[in-house]
């Protein structure tokens, strides 16, 4: 069995409904993905995957989906507001 793995960095910000403390507030935090593609065997080029294919389909989505937005829950009253000041969400 043979492996990759891609470390993927990116940061949110969210918050804990219904949380006794100060993680209900909105707040920030670095992220980390491990992304690990495992196979029987190596390709042509003697690899698993090349970074790059990891790259172009998981990175490039975390930096569009969750990298610098607030990650927040669909019925969180913030997202309203927001919105209107076109932060960007995922939600």
């Amino acid at each position: 069995m043979f492996q990759v793995t891609r470390e993927i960095h990116f940061c949110y910000g969210h918050r804990l409904l219904d949380y006794r403390g100060k993680c209900a507030h909105l707040h920030g935090h670095n992220g980390r993905a491990l992304i690990t593609i495992e196979a029987d065997g190596l390709d042509d080029r003697g690899m698993v995957l090349d970074f790059t294919d990891i790259k172009r389909v998981v990175q490039d989505w975390i930096e569009s989906h969750l990298d610098h937005r607030m990650i927040l829950r669909r019925d969180d009253p913030a997202v309203e507001s927001l919105e209107k000041l076109g932060e960007p969400l995922f939600l």
